[in-house]
């Protein structure tokens, strides 16, 4: 097992994501991430990381921890905003009929960057409005 992919392992306890479960929203979480050393060496590790962290996604999508999906979306989001918002849509406009508090902020952040939306780089809130458009325009943009 690669190093990588031991760290992608380590981060789906988000106990091992330092600071992640104190956050009281998503910007908090955002700044849990950036400070968490497990998480900027998979930033770091690049175009290395990405299938990697897409097949994960792939193979247990929404059954991840909310924080640990999020935490993926934000390597990904980082490392190849394509890549992100291809293997996010779906999962988006599924985890958008059950909101939850982090990720689907995560998937917008990253939709609306591919998108070529008003997006916010320094800040994964988005209004329900934002969100509401979002989800309109990948129901769009979705294949058939």
């Amino acid at each position: 097992m690669s190093d990588f992919q031991e760290d992608i392992v380590r981060l789906k306890d988000p106990k091992n994501i330092k600071e992640a479960l104190f956050a009281s929203g998503p910007s908090v979480l955002m700044r849990a991430f950036e400070r968490d050393p497990t998480v900027m060496r998979l930033v770091k590790g690049g175009a290395k990381v990405v299938p990697l962290i897409v097949a994960e996604i792939k193979e247990n999508g929404l059954k991840l921890h909310t924080i640990t999906l999020s935490c993926f979306a934000y390597i990904l989001q980082k490392v190849d905003p394509a890549a992100a918002s291809a293997v996010l849509k779906d999962l988006f406009v599924q985890a958008m009929k059950r909101p939850d508090p982090f990720f689907i902020y995560f998937a917008v952040h990253a939709l609306r960057q591919d998108l070529k939306l008003p997006f916010k780089p320094r800040d994964p809130e988005y209004s329900y409005g934002e969100l509401q458009e979002t989800l309109a325009w990948v129901e769009r943009t979705k294949p058939n």
